[in-house]
């Protein structure tokens, strides 16, 4: 889920260099995007720099420009990374029967991907966005449907399939759909952060969230 700045519709494709997969040389690119995301938590966008996540996963600082063309590219595939593992995390509400209990589960999937993935989620959801997401300049094969693009685009399809059935009242999907996440995240990003460890341990934070979000649905239901 992701928003773009300046735009009312959030879903517009973008694109990525396109290539394939190495055994050896793939390893080490995900190594190096672990090392980036880990780097960046801990030191920001500022002191963010290639030299250290090269050390930290053992080669040369001249060795990651043959796999990433700058620290932008490297920031931005990192994102991606944990964008797609976050997506592998919502496409399991589908295989619930009815709208309600698709949206339903997409919440918990949500709420379970933050607290399984506690960096990544960070990395993706409580960092700056252009600081880790800013689409770099490549040519050659692209793609369409990055899933920092699909995964909002998830939420809002789920928000609209409510209100065709009468599950939410009729409004603006999208619109909407940021009500949910604003609240949604906003749980996660307390609970990541310490202000919620008066509730308990995980099963009862689970059962907060459970709870607070089901109410929070009912309200949109007009």
């Amino acid at each position: 889920m992701l928003l773009r700045k300046g735009r009312a519709t959030p879903h517009k494709p973008r694109t990525a260099r396109v290539h394939a997969f190495e055994r050896g040389v793939d390893d080490t690119r995900a190594l190096l995007m672990a090392a980036a995301r880990d780097v960046f938590l801990e030191v920001g966008p500022v002191s963010f720099s290639l030299r250290e996540v090269a050390r930290r996963v053992g080669v040369s600082a001249a060795a990651v420009y043959r796999h990433f063309e700058d620290k932008e590219a490297l920031l931005f595939a990192a994102c991606t990374q944990g964008f797609q593992v976050f997506s592998s995390y919502l496409v399991r509400a589908l295989r619930e029967p009815t709208p309600r209990e698709r949206l339903l589960r997409a919440g918990e999937l949500y709420r379970q991907f933050a607290l399984e993935n506690p960096l990544d989620y960070r990395f993706i959801f409580m960092s700056q966005a252009e600081a880790v997401n800013a689409l770099p300049n490549d040519e050659g094969d692209c793609v369409e449907g990055l899933p920092q693009d699909t995964t909002f685009r998830f939420l809002v399809d789920r928000v609209n399939e409510c209100m065709q059935a009468g599950v939410l009242a009729a409004e603006e999907p999208e619109r909407v759909a940021v009500v949910i996440w604003a609240h949604v995240h906003g749980l996660i990003s307390l609970r990541l952060s310490g202000h919620l460890a008066a509730l308990g341990d995980d099963p009862a934070f689970s059962a907060f969230y459970q709870a607070s979000v089901a109410r929070l649905l009912r309200a949109l239901g007009g």
